[in-house]
């Protein structure tokens, strides 16, 4: 638990959401429990932007063996989730074709400048049948609507002062594999199947100030129609090798 999220004016906000969903399963939770239900006792993974750690870190160490792929060095010496780190880049992964069972990728697509060249990547490695996992944020959100219109530093003083969020969500962002629509591009044209879709909310990026989390709370109350919840703020993915 970090200062922030033991403030009284964020518990008072967990308060406010627990009495509107209290039996909630966030977005890592349920990443965690697709990746787990991919993962056969005798797969092999690979965890691509894998960082330091993985909010599925259980069902990961599961697997009978298991790749990492980061830009950043340091993050790699300090990942205990996956057996063999690799400084690598998802446009050039260093495998043979047909390598894994499994692919993870765990807030990274919306920081690929040219998505369609890391899935096909991805399509390459992965074995028939195989399947890909995404966790990342929805396009059609307001949070990403608005990073988009602040300025870059406005932005990072907002993550950094205000949110305390982690150093990796200041990176540059593009956004174009951030949507159902374009998922379903992309694996049309890589060699995928787009299988299954989830939307999950999260209303405590504004949790900063608890008037402007009633009105993120309220939007989730909106966005919970089914014809609405494509605007929820993460979207879960579900790909499969054709």
């Amino acid at each position: 638990m970090s200062a922030y999220t033991e403030s009284p004016r964020y518990r008072r906000c967990q308060a406010l959401f627990d009495q509107r969903y209290p039996n909630f399963v966030n977005a890592g939770e349920r990443y965690a429990e697709w990746l787990a239900a991919a993962l056969r006792p005798e797969a092999t993974l690979l965890d691509v932007g894998c960082g330091r750690d993985s909010l599925a870190a259980e069902a990961i160490r599961r697997a009978k063996r298991s790749f990492g792929i980061d830009l950043v060095a340091d993050d790699l010496r300090h990942n205990r989730v996956v057996q063999l780190p690799i400084l690598a880049t998802a446009y050039q992964l260093p495998f043979r074709a047909e390598s894994f069972d499994v692919v993870a990728l765990q807030w990274v697509v919306e920081h690929f400048a040219q998505p369609e060249r890391a899935f096909r990547e991805i399509a390459r490695v992965l074995r028939p049948n195989g399947t890909l996992i995404v966790l990342t944020t929805n396009a059609r959100n307001y949070i990403p609507l608005l990073s988009r219109i602040v300025p870059s530093a406005v932005r990072h003083f907002a993550l950094k002062r205000l949110l305390r969020r982690p150093a990796h969500e200041s990176h540059p962002v593009f956004y174009r594999a951030n949507t159902r629509r374009a998922l379903s591009r992309l694996a049309e044209r890589s060699g995928l199947h787009l299988a299954q879709v989830e939307y999950i909310g999260n209303p405590f990026y504004m949790a900063f100030a608890v008037p402007l989390f009633r009105i993120a709370l309220l939007y989730e109350r909106l966005t919970d129609s089914p014809r609405l919840r494509h605007f929820k703020l993460y979207l879960l993915a579900r790909l499969s090798k054709t």
